[in-house]
């Protein structure tokens, strides 16, 4: 997997509400924006911030990620501690 790239990813959702947008309505035509591998693009669509977290991605930009989607702050520290 490619840090940077999946940072830019979270990024570029974190800070602009026109990409979250698209993301929540059409996740591949948003992702299709970045060089993903598929096991990169799996992990963005399906909010594994373990995986995520565990190829150096920074974790501030993972909970961020994941609390735009309107998942709990608890939810994230569970799939964190697995």
């Amino acid at each position: 997997m490619n840090r940077d790239i999946l940072e830019k990813v979270l990024y570029d959702l974190s800070t602009n509400r026109a990409n979250l947008k698209l993301f929540s309505t059409e996740p591949d035509r948003f992702l299709k924006r970045y060089r993903l591998s598929e096991d990169e693009r799996q992990a963005i669509l399906g909010y594994e911030v373990r995986t995520l977290a565990n190829e150096g991605v920074n974790t501030m930009l993972t909970w961020g990620y994941w609390l735009q989607s309107g998942r709990s702050n608890d939810d994230y520290l569970a799939a964190m501690r697995q």
